[in-house]
């Protein structure tokens, strides 16, 4: 009688939970306007995204270099130096940095898509540093098109669940802020009378020049917080996944539309010059490897960023390597 008693209950419960994960999974399918969908970390540091979108779908100039990655790769280039160096060398090219706050090549790969798809450059280079994060970009869920988060892309993406969880609410909102977009503040389509402005200055770029004491300490500390690889190279596709898979993604689909690839290594502040991550990326491209900075203080205006002297040392460094990489005419 017992038994008999929260039978009933299991039934209830098991009921419920089915209704539960079909609510879900059709929310998961509710169709979304994509230029809202950009606008949903418009008050967050991520903001940059929507300049991002409107760069690459509403704006007719072409983009023949592009950069892609952290604010460590915003800091260390500055595009109109880059743009004037190249041009006095004969090279005159459209540049654009779509570098984001933040590790996280997931949502590396939800703007590759884009720049792939609307103004594919010649040259993609993508930042990397010394060792990439086990994690994905906390603003991927946000911006992700619904198939791509729903596909976990690699054995062991620890941000999956949070992502998946997260995705039916996402789409809700969406579908109501098509219907009702006043209410939302997410606006239907691009008005060009009011585009977003492209921050990055305010973000990154910096003439501060800090005391060798106080970066010694920093850096201390930061190499304290780094973990090694725990499983070694035979486990490395999922232990760095968020790396791998989709490095290997976006290398893919650039050579589908013949873009060439390659990497810039930007270290930190008296950080190693050893690339944990340097073979692999050698299969898909040139290394530009700018570690020679690590050991100059005065270039530095926190551990991971170089300030205005540095990336002017940077750049005009790299204008001739982008130059050798770049097609000919």
């Amino acid at each position: 009688m017992h038994a008999g008693l929260f039978r009933p209950w299991r039934w209830t419960l098991t009921a419920i939970l089915l209704v539960g994960f079909a609510s879900a999974g059709a929310a998961m399918l509710l169709p979304d306007n994509p230029y809202q969908r950009w606008q949903l970390l418009a008050l967050t540091s991520q903001r940059r995204v929507l300049w991002i979108y409107q760069r690459l779908h509403y704006n007719p100039a072409p983009i023949d270099v592009a950069f892609l990655g952290t604010s460590r790769t915003g800091a260390a280039v500055n595009v109109q130096r880059l743009r004037a160096d190249l041009a006095a060398a004969g090279r005159p090219v459209n540049i654009t940095d779509l570098s984001l706050p933040e590790n996280g090549r997931d949502l590396h790969w939800v703007i590759a898509q884009q720049l792939l798809a609307a103004k594919p450059p010649k040259l993609l280079i993508i930042g990397v540093i010394e060792q990439p994060s086990r994690f994905g970009h906390p603003g991927f869920k946000y911006l992700a098109p619904a198939a791509d988060v729903v596909d976990p892309g690699y054995l062991g993406n620890l941000n999956y669940p949070t992502n998946l969880i997260y995705l039916p609410y996402r789409q809700m909102y969406l579908a109501a802020a098509s219907v009702f977009p006043g209410t939302f503040g997410l606006a239907p389509a691009y008005d060009p009378r009011h585009p977003a402005t492209d921050d990055a200055t305010m973000l990154w770029k910096s003439t501060k020049v800090r005391t060798r004491k106080w970066l010694d300490d920093g850096a201390r500390v930061y190499r304290r917080g780094i973990s090694p690889p725990r499983f070694g190279p035979r486990f490395a596709n999922e232990e760095f996944g968020d790396e791998r898979a989709y490095i290997g993604k976006i290398v893919a689909l650039a050579r589908q539309h013949r873009v060439r690839v390659a990497f810039l290594f930007l270290p930190y502040y008296s950080g190693p010059s050893l690339l944990q991550e340097r073979t692999y990326y050698e299969r898909y491209g040139r290394v530009l490897d700018a570690s020679f900075v690590a050991t100059h203080d005065r270039w530095y205006y926190n551990l991971a960023h170089v300030n205005d002297r540095g990336s002017a040392i940077i750049t005009d460094w790299l204008a001739p390597r982008i130059e050798a990489l770049l097609p000919a005419d």
